[in-house]
């Protein structure tokens, strides 16, 4: 009888061990679907945005959508990202869209904290028809503090009108808060293609690395350390309260 309990236990464990989930895969990046604002040029919550243009700056835009700019694509529908993209994110009913024809680094950004390791940086991307139809050649590039991870050339003949992504594999040697920029240029002096963005995304990874990253992190203490921090002060504070009650007394 024991024996045969201790069979169907292996058992049971065995099952569980197979049907346990593997572990969530987490976006890095916040609001890389854009969910998160309101159409428009505003909706970039979660991200800082830098080298702004001032005529027709980056906008975020429904779906589906034949609205004029900055709430669609100049009239133009773009359906939803459908590509095969190593983003954990879900497909939602927004995107940005980048159309300056004087964009020098139009760029939106965050302050992401990386561990050391390797990390998958990329975009899912798609090139309008009126934008492929301007003469002006632009590009987009994901960077980790400036070094490029995953880049596309707007140019003409490129595929429009259907959904691609791209990525590449940078290289963290030493752990901290770095700025991942997502950028946009143009600059040619006249009207130049555009592009729609979706699901950015920065996730550890163990595929080889494309690039390394300069070890030049941000120096921000780590969410954790805040804890820690925080209750030093809180030790310092009683102590000081302590003494002030025994020099009074």
């Amino acid at each position: 009888m024991h024996f045969k309990n201790l069979a169907i236990t292996a058992v049971v464990l065995a099952a569980a061990s197979f049907a346990a989930p593997a572990a969530a895969v987490t976006n890095l990046i916040k609001n890389g679907s854009f969910e998160a604002g309101a159409v428009g040029t505003g909706g970039f919550l979660q991200w800082t945005k830098s080298n702004v243009p001032s005529n027709v700056p980056a906008s975020v835009i429904n779906y589906n959508s034949t609205a004029s700019y900055p709430n669609g694509a100049f009239g133009e529908s773009v359906f939803a990202d459908n590509s095969v993209s190593a983003s954990p994110d879900a497909v939602g009913g927004k995107a940005a869209y980048f159309v300056g024809d004087l964009s020098v680094n139009e760029t939106m950004s965050q302050l992401t904290y990386l561990r050391v390791g390797n990390y998958r940086l990329g975009f899912s991307y798609f090139l309008t028809a009126n934008g492929l139809a301007n003469p002006g050649n632009s590009s987009f590039r994901a960077t980790i503090i400036g070094a490029p991870v995953a880049a596309t050339a707007i140019i003409s003949g490129a595929p429009g009108r259907v959904w691609q992504n791209v990525s590449g594999v940078g290289q963290i040697t030493q752990a901290g808060y770095y700025t991942t920029a997502f950028v946009f240029n143009s600059n040619l002096g006249g009207a130049s293609k555009d592009i729609v963005i979706d699901r950015a995304f920065a996730v550890a990874t163990t595929d080889p690395a494309t690039i390394i990253i300069p070890p030049t992190p941000t120096v921000v203490p780590e969410p954790s350390s805040w804890a820690l921090l925080l209750l030093g002060f809180g030790f310092v504070g009683l102590a000081a309260r302590r003494r002030k009650t025994v020099v009074a007394a």
